[in-house]
């Protein structure tokens, strides 16, 4: 499981840096086309989707290696397992934050079906994916988390 779990991990880590690719190649194609006075509107949409889809896997990414913004100034002189229930109370409120997402933003889905994009005509729904989609991969994440401090608070593991 942790070996499909790990290239899963690696699929989006590579499918991240293509769309971040794809993002800038539709920049600078938009600034070449403007500078030699032949715009291309529908590249602006397209940079929006990839840009939403990107920020909520990115999301996932920095959630799972650790780099979320976290003040520990205070907290990382606790003893580990003072530390380890701290973590585990955050972890569960952001993984109740992460239900919250993953339910409205379906709920967002739903209610944008009809809205589309004006110059490639596909649904903003597939946009808005972007937020329930990316909250079941961090609720994923975070779960993983959870059993972590678990295992730390039960004494079954040494570090944090």
């Amino acid at each position: 499981m942790k070996k499909a779990y790990d290239t899963f991990c690696t699929i989006e880590e590579l499918l991240c840096g293509a769309i971040l690719c794809i993002i800038v190649a539709l920049a600078f194609a938009t600034a070449l086309g403007r500078c030699i006075g032949h715009p291309i509107s529908w590249t602006v949409e397209v940079s929006q989707f990839f840009l939403s889809w990107l920020a909520f896997l990115g999301a996932d990414m920095a959630l799972r290696h650790g780099q979320v913004l976290g003040v520990d100034l205070l907290t990382r002189h606790f003893p580990k397992k003072a530390q380890a229930v701290i973590r585990l109370l955050t972890d569960l409120l952001i993984l109740l934050v992460l239900i919250l997402f993953v339910k409205h933003g379906i709920a967002l889905c739903q209610s944008n079906y009809k809205r589309s994009f004006q110059t490639v005509g596909i649904s903003y729904s597939w946009a808005t994916a972007s937020l329930p989609f990316a909250s079941v991969l961090m609720s994923v994440t975070m779960i993983i988390e959870i059993l972590q401090q678990v295992k730390i608070l039960l004494g079954k593991e040494d570090t944090v």
